[in-house]
């Protein structure tokens, strides 16, 4: 099977890598740094598999126990770092990964002010002093690295200056500014980049049971990544609070900072950093359905948004706040500070 070509809208990244690989001149780490959900795991997975399946030269089977347990996120030699906090166990970086691999969509981030610590580069060390279970080689995926205590990073360069033979490292970011450079200049760098939202609409329509009209709308909402999309897709199907609309509403009515200052505190005590995350998706779908109602169409989601009290101008500000706020989220800005940013930044003339 060729590599990267299930990873879509990603062919010259994939193309840079399959060259790689075809010549047999496999980098020891590279850096996947791209927008979340664009498909930086998906890379590395394949480019795991690669170097660990056996039943092919330039690429890998997709049939094999090897392949089967890589994609599955299970394999003993592919092991991916996650960024967490200290009270963070093993029972549910195990859950997470169970659930990132039965529905290929769940975000790999737990709650709360998360980082990779030292002691996590000490594991990856660890890992890597031993021969592989299969025999294969190692394969150490690091998500996220721009969440790297500056610790644990000035402890990984000494591997990536000189890896144990047949070790593969992979790092992904979507903050690449955030990565220390002496990091940076040790692994080979290969971008991807955000995708059209017609892409992103075939994407949604493959993967999922929404409308035409439905997908349309979520892809212009999702910023061009088909992982965002499709997590905001299962929150569109299932059942979950949606606390976006309320959110919304309070915004355009009140000019009360404390009140906002309140409601700030309570969403970040409930949400946590990867619950903030989600309502930053969900205030962008609320956004494209209160610009529905404002010219005249129905929304997405029937009676979810409000008709009144919105003008253009004030969803726009929301829409342009809200993806600031996931950027801030996503480069370990303290989620107090990048929420209340986002709601209280609001001007005056958006407001009706």
């Amino acid at each position: 099977m060729k590599p990267f070509q299930g990873i879509f809208g990603q062919e010259a990244a994939g193309a840079l890598l399959f060259a790689a690989v075809e010549s047999g001149r496999l980098a020891h780490a590279y850096l996947l740094a791209g927008p979340e959900g664009c498909g930086r795991l998906s890379m590395a997975l394949d480019l795991a598999a690669c170097m660990i399946c056996p039943e092919e030269e330039a690429g890998f089977c997709g049939d094999c126990r090897h392949c089967s347990r890589i994609f599955s996120l299970s394999h003993p030699d592919v092991r991916l770092t996650i960024p967490r906090t200290a009270q963070t166990t093993p029972e549910e970086e195990a859950a997470l990964l169970e659930a990132r691999a039965a529905d290929g969509v769940t975000p790999l981030r737990f709650p709360g002010n998360t980082g990779t610590g030292i002691g996590q580069i000490r594991e990856i060390e660890a890992r890597l002093s031993r021969k592989s279970f299969e025999g294969r080689g190692h394969v150490e995926i690091i998500l996220d690295a721009h969440l790297m205590r500056r610790e644990a990073a000035n402890a990984l360069l000494k591997t990536l200056e000189e890896p144990p033979e047949h070790t593969l490292l992979i790092l992904t970011t979507s903050y690449l500014s955030g990565i220390l450079p002496t990091v940076r200049s040790r692994a080979h760098c290969v971008r991807l980049g955000s995708l059209a939202p017609g892409l992103v609409e075939e994407v949604i329509a493959r993967r999922t049971s929404l409308d035409p009209e439905a997908a349309r709308e979520l892809a212009l909402a999702a910023g061009g990544s088909p992982g965002k999309a499709l997590a905001m897709a299962a929150r569109w199907e299932g059942e979950g609070e949606n606390r976006a609309p309320g959110l919304l509403r309070l915004l355009a009515e009140s000019r009360d900072q404390e009140k906002l200052l309140e409601a700030a505190g309570d969403l970040v005590r409930e949400l946590g950093r990867d619950g903030l995350l989600s309502l930053c998706d969900d205030m962008a779908c609320a956004v494209q359905d209160a610009r529905r109602v404002l010219a005249g169409r129905a929304p997405i989601r029937p009676g979810v948004v409000s008709t009144g009290g919105f003008t253009d101008a004030f969803l726009a500000e929301v829409q342009e706040n809200f993806f600031r706020c996931g950027v801030r989220l996503r480069a370990n800005v303290s989620p107090a500070m990048a929420l209340e940013a986002a709601m209280l930044s609001l001007g005056e003339n958006g407001r009706e």
